[in-house]
């Protein structure tokens, strides 16, 4: 009798062993028709789609049409000015010569004027060199009518500001740094969409993994449980044994509910990131290690150095307090400014006339202003400026060194996170080598439930740590690819066609 026993459960353990072995090979049937995302995949999309995409094009495209408004302005500027029709029909003051008196008198005219005008700003100098062309025409009605024209063919002078603040030469050495910042900007951006779709991808990916294992575990524990019943029912397990089997499969199916629900709330979290619905339709595939990288400290900050946007506005932030000191300067001195012009003009009855034997117009003004006594008011705000200006060259040299200093404790991190990466994986591996040859002993009555329980649990533990150790890898790395602007894997610095962004 004791042989039949022996042979019954030999028969029940091999026939559940099968049907295990099936199970872990096709866990879920649908599964197998998905096809797998990697995470590159995701964060294609999501450059693509997601609203902090748009947010960063738009922001791109403000400052690359103020850069194109200040290249606009720096180029001659022509102006057409008209008066068409002015009517004008009243009773003024007048100074009547002949008696020495005011005397009041009615005034009736009709007057018209245009003018066309060209100027250049000269940026050396901030001279504004300038040419114009005028026509007029007054005609007077009342007791005598009269009709005059005015015109000045050609007219070119020069206002020229004398040791005066420039504010043109700073503004063609800091646009196109803004401009060029604003690339760095929009790169960076780019990889700040990276970093967040890394995060979703493995939030994605740790849900459906834990999903996954629970449905394994659901359909390990209910067939532990069956034979569990068959083995009580041979005397070889006591029924508490079975009653904890039976409650491993409870524990089992409402995890597994909570796991689906939490992995329908990260879906609809990528969702709302993607803006796309097709990566749900396919499983997330873990990303490997990228072999053999090692980032070198010296490299990388020399990288940063040039390409860093953060770093590069300190250096904008430098020169914008240079001229803001320059102003000061320059503003709280003696002013001093040069004004010249030539041209030809005549006034006549007719048009024609008003064209002919035209008289030169000559015009030289020298203005200057210094002040005398402003009980240091001046020289105050002079002093002012430059404590500002280096406060402003510490500040920056503190946030340069802060920039550096992070960027080289996330390379650290980085090259030591393979190891724990590689770690993680080969402690999950043992975990489910344990847990299998737990599950067969546990079967042929060599260990107990709670040692299976235990070795069930240590796998699943360290397969969520494989996943976060490995999010954390693909986060260290792109956050130093952010912080550089360089493609360590392909070995090359970031682009953009940026030709293209704004026809999207």
């Amino acid at each position: 009798m004791k042989l039949i026993k022996q042979i019954q459960i030999a028969l029940i353990i091999l026939f559940v062993l099968c049907h295990i072995k099936s199970n872990a090979q096709n866990p879920n049937k649908n599964e197998d028709i998905k096809q797998k995302i990697t995470l590159i995949d995701v964060i294609t999309i999501a450059s693509k789609n997601s609203l902090d995409a748009f947010k960063a094009k738009q922001q791109y495209g403000a400052s690359y049409w103020q850069f194109r408004s200040f290249r606009a302005s720096v180029l001659p500027k022509i102006n057409f000015a008209v008066e068409p029709l002015t009517y004008n029909k009243s009773v003024l003051k007048r100074y009547d010569s002949e008696n020495n008196i005011d005397v009041y008198r009615p005034q009736q005219n009709l007057y018209s004027f245009g003018n066309l005008s060209i100027s250049q700003i000269v940026k050396a100098t901030g001279a504004t060199v300038f040419a114009n062309s005028s026509f007029s025409r007054l005609a007077n009605f009342g007791v005598i009518d009269s009709k005059d024209f005015a015109a000045t063919p050609i007219s070119i002078g020069l206002i020229q500001p004398i040791m005066a603040f420039n504010p043109h030469k700073w503004g063609h050495k800091i646009a196109p740094l803004q401009f060029e910042y604003a690339k760095k900007l929009y790169i960076y951006e780019v990889q700040d969409i990276t970093l967040k779709a890394v995060f979703y991808f493995f939030k994605w990916a740790s849900a459906s993994k834990r999903v996954e294992l629970d449905q394994e575990n659901v359909l390990s524990t209910q067939k532990l449980f069956k034979i569990g019943k068959k083995r009580y029912e041979l005397g070889s397990i006591e029924k508490d044994d079975v009653l904890n089997l039976e409650l491993d499969v409870y524990n089992a199916e409402t995890s597994l509910l909570q796991n689906e629900r939490e992995l329908e709330k990260t879906e609809s979290e990528l969702r709302l990131f993607l803006r796309n619905d097709s990566p749900l339709s396919s499983l997330p595939e873990l990303p490997e290690l990228i072999s053999e990288l090692q980032i070198d400290i010296k490299e990388a900050t020399a990288l940063a150095e040039v390409n860093n946007p953060e770093i590069f506005n300190l250096k904008i932030k430098v020169i914008e307090s240079e001229r803001d000191l320059d102003k000061v300067i320059k503003e709280n001195r003696f002013d001093l400014s040069l004004t010249g012009s030539y041209g030809l003009n005549q006034n006549a009855n007719t048009v024609k006339d008003a064209y002919s034997n035209l008289l030169e117009q000559r015009m030289v003004s020298i203005q200057l202003s210094i002040p005398i006594m402003d009980w240091g008011e001046r020289k105050g705000n002079i002093k002012t400026a430059k404590m500002n200006n280096q406060v402003s060259e510490i500040a920056t040299q503190q946030e340069r060194d802060k920039l550096t200093q992070q960027l080289a404790l996330k390379i650290i991190d980085f090259n030591l996170q393979k190891q724990l990466v590689t770690g993680a994986l080969r402690t999950c591996e043992l975990a489910k080598s344990s847990y299998d040859i737990a599950e067969k002993r546990f079967l042929s009555g060599s260990i107990d439930l709670l040692r299976l329980t235990s070795a069930r649990k240590a796998w699943q533990a360290a397969m969520e740590n494989y996943i976060e150790a490995l999010q954390n890898y693909w986060m260290l790395y792109y956050n130093v690819q952010q912080l550089t602007l360089f493609d360590f894997i392909k070995n090359a610095p970031l682009i953009q066609d940026f030709e293209t962004i704004l026809e999207d």
